[in-house]
């Protein structure tokens, strides 16, 4: 009867523990989950653009001649002033030449009719000469005054001519388009080289009419020129307040220091603006928020199970589409967008970490 009694229980047992629910839970892959961590987060605006000199300058001759020196060569430094080419004309040299006699006659006209006026007013004062003589001599020294004056003004001319034989540096830059070599003739206000100003260089990116609005001048700016190479910052310096007709973009002006040379005019620029900045945010994809009743939460897995955690956006970047949130500590593990056949309160496991 004991015996009965004691398979009767064991069977009890059996039957209880066949009818008991078994747990299961839902394994997460690295795919699903993300571990928030602290970092510096930034709101930005891509953009692209080329890199361009802040300024240029065409080095004409002021006057023709045949090119005697060009002083200077392609990737050249040089300064405002310097003369980076010298011209030979022989006819503003034989011009200048015969000036120089033509002023010294006219001096010596203009000498002579002022002794002779000087003469004819002692006379006139003496009584000795008429009013007309008088007149005519101070006619005659007005008249070599002028001519005088005409010569010395074709001569400056003529000077101004020779001096511009030597061709000088409107600013300082680098060389970057020599257009004559020696022995060629150029005529007055032809091109002799090109000087672009290196050591700021100007972008012109193109940013939508919706990014424009949060654009301001001052912003700072970061971008790459090529795969792998250094990033480089800059700032905004000025916006054109007015749309492309034909693109709707507008055009934001960046200025690049560039004192070392490292950049390259003609190289294509591509960055982020930097609207906004948040030092150690806790950052989530834009994928991984949901809103309910008019409030966000992400899905967290907490002491194995997963649950809801109320969080407030603080910055988001449309560009990567990432927001940092408040709500959230650094460690927490996130589903990055919600999932199908898991609910609230199933218990889960993480991914085991790779080793």
């Amino acid at each position: 009867m004991c015996a009965l009694l004691l398979v009767l229980a064991a069977c009890g047992k059996n039957d209880n523990a066949a009818k008991s629910p078994q747990v299961v839970s839902k394994q997460l892959s690295a795919a699903d989950v993300l571990t928030v961590q602290a970092q510096d987060f930034a709101q930005v605006v891509a953009f692209t653009g080329s890199l361009k000199p802040i300024k240029e300058a065409t080095v004409s001759a002021e006057s023709g001649g045949t090119v005697s020196n060009v002083l200077v060569d392609e990737g050249n430094a040089v300064e405002a002033g310097q003369v980076v080419a010298v011209l030979d004309n022989q006819s503003v040299r034989e011009s200048l030449q015969a000036q120089r006699a033509q002023v010294q006659n006219s001096q010596a006209n203009l000498d002579l009719a002022a002794t002779k006026l000087k003469q004819q007013q002692v006379l006139f004062g003496k009584g000795f000469v008429s009013k007309l003589a008088l007149e005519q001599a101070q006619n005659e020294y007005k008249v070599a005054l002028g001519s005088h004056k005409a010569q010395q003004a074709e001569l400056a001319k003529l000077n101004k001519n020779q001096a511009d034989a030597q061709v000088r540096a409107p600013i300082s830059g680098v060389v970057y388009d020599k257009l004559v070599n020696n022995g060629e003739l150029v005529n007055a206000g032809g091109q002799i080289l090109k000087i672009a100003q290196t050591k700021v260089l100007e972008i012109a990116a193109t940013v939508s009419a919706e990014q424009v609005t949060f654009v301001k001048v001052g912003q700072e700016v970061s971008f790459t020129v090529a795969t792998g190479a250094p990033v480089q910052t800059g700032h905004i310096v000025r916006i054109n307040p007015v749309a492309d007709a034909s693109t709707r973009q507008f055009t934001v002006f960046i200025h690049v220091p560039n004192a070392n040379g490292d950049l390259k005019a003609g190289q294509f620029a591509q960055g982020n603006i930097v609207l906004n900045r948040v030092a150690q945010a806790l950052v989530v994809p834009e994928t991984a928020i949901h809103q309910a009743d008019g409030k966000e939460f992400v899905y967290v897995v907490s002491q194995g199970k997963l649950n809801k955690r109320p969080v407030t956006s603080v910055l988001k970047d449309a560009t990567t589409a990432r927001v940092a949130v408040e709500g959230l500590q650094a460690g927490d593990a996130v589903l990055r967008t919600e999932l199908l056949g898991i609910k609230v309160g199933d218990t889960v496991k993480l991914p085991v970490a790779e080793k």
